[in-house]
């Protein structure tokens, strides 16, 4: 084969070198990075058209600029960290540095990634002064971080939905324990209600059974002896009618009516301790002062005083029996056990609250013998009583010698007197 003629070997050479340039700009142009050619001092020799994808000027008007100008335009920050980065790198390279240097910085909008790498000579000749000195690959990675940052946003979204779960679920375990320590304390109080109401109930029998059989002896000792006399007196008043020899009848029958006479008021004694009339004629208050008079008549030794506070109408008809009982109750016990001189029953109500209060200046209730606290059941039935009709009652020993004893009952609308008219009409 001819050899071709040196200017045609020369024109196809010419041809060749043009056809690689382009081929290789178009290559550089196709990748995504910017990618830039530096000369001594920085200034920008060749960039692809990414400098123009990222609206950083066109590719011939960013030549003979600086980098630092090209990628962050308008910065006047003398302490730059990209000016700074350049300027290290390209002085390292010209004093014949071959490593690769990067950094990665915030510019704008975007998250770059740059890499400044010495220009490779070829062996055995030496970069003239217009040469390139280093390559500047700039690497968008901002679409990257903000998937990482979205990525980190949504692991810290997913670990606060962790914590406020764990949390919820905290409080709800914690909730439920709570409750079912509520359901045994309930369980347990349950059980000692039923007990309570067990012992109340026998002891309701037993005082049932009691109070027949005192009735039972006063009816037998009292009016059964009574009666008996009466009818031994009246069939010796019939005798004498028969034989009126033997004697005048009158004054026979005569002793058979006071007989009869003592018989009717034990009767009316036995009714009145069983439930006094006038508690149902009249009102608490009233039974309350008859009472007390009654007590002080029985016990000459000791001082009954009243202060009673309220009216017949103003104590409620549910707790009227409740309050007369209580004063029974407590009077008896001083009566019995207190070696008391004086002894004060006050009724009254404040704020709205309907207060019984029994204070005598006895031995006090820590003095009492070890047999009537062993064996009396006067201060349980006071407080069971106070109980069942929704109040409460203490006892407390005052300053000084005495007892204080005191039930207190809270009022509701249902408990509010009558009017004064309609309360008249019903008696």
């Amino acid at each position: 084969m001819a050899a071709k003629p040196p200017r045609v070997a020369e024109r196809d050479r010419q041809v060749a070198i043009e056809r690689a340039k382009l081929e290789w700009e178009g290559t550089a142009d196709a990748l995504a990075g910017l990618v830039c050619l530096l000369g001594r001092h920085g200034e920008i020799m060749r960039a692809n058209r990414v400098v123009e994808d990222w609206a950083l000027g066109s590719v011939s008007g960013v030549l003979g600029k600086q980098a630092h100008t090209v990628l962050h335009p308008g910065c006047r920050n003398t302490r730059c960290s990209l000016a700074g980065f350049l300027k290290q790198a390209l002085s390292e390279i010209r004093a014949g540095t071959r490593k690769q240097f990067e950094l990665q910085e915030v510019i704008g909008a975007r998250f770059l990634h740059l890499t400044v790498r010495p220009m490779r000579q070829r062996p055995d000749t030496e970069a003239e002064q217009g040469d390139p000195r280093a390559v500047l690959v700039v690497t968008d990675l901002s679409a990257l971080y903000r998937a990482q940052d979205a990525l980190e946003r949504l692991n810290s979204s997913l670990e606060e939905r962790v914590r406020a779960r764990t949390q919820a679920l905290a409080d709800v375990n914690r909730d439920l324990r709570n409750e079912i320590i509520r359901r045994e304390q309930a369980e347990v109080a349950l059980r000692v209600s039923r007990n309570e109401l067990v012992a109340l109930s026998e002891q309701l029998i037993g005082a049932q059974e009691g109070e027949r059989k005192r009735i039972a002896l006063e009816l037998h000792d009292s009016v059964g002896q009574s009666l008996s006399a009466v009818k031994y007196t009246l069939e010796r008043g019939m005798e004498l009618l028969r034989q009126p020899r033997l004697g005048d009848p009158a004054a026979v029958f005569q002793l058979a009516v006071r007989r009869i006479q003592e018989s009717a008021e034990s009767i009316r004694a036995i009714s009145m301790n069983l439930r006094p009339k006038i508690l149902d004629d009249l009102g608490a208050a009233s039974a309350l002062q008859w009472f007390c008079r009654d007590f002080a008549e029985t016990y000459p030794s000791l001082t009954v005083t009243t202060e009673l506070g309220v009216q017949d109408s103003e104590v409620p008809d549910r707790l009227a029996t409740v309050v007369y009982r209580s004063v029974q109750e407590l009077l008896n016990n001083v009566a019995k056990h207190a070696a008391a001189k004086y002894v004060l029953v006050k009724l009254s109500i404040e704020d709205n609250t309907l207060l019984l209060a029994v204070r005598d200046n006895g031995v006090g209730h820590d003095h009492a013998t070890a047999d009537s606290r062993r064996h009396g059941s006067g201060l349980r039935n006071l407080r069971e009583r106070a109980q069942m009709t929704g109040g409460q009652f203490s006892i407390v020993r005052p300053p000084g010698r005495g007892t204080l004893a005191q039930l207190s009952w809270r009022l509701d609308s249902a408990d509010r007197p009558a009017p004064r008219s309609t309360a008249r009409a019903a008696r």
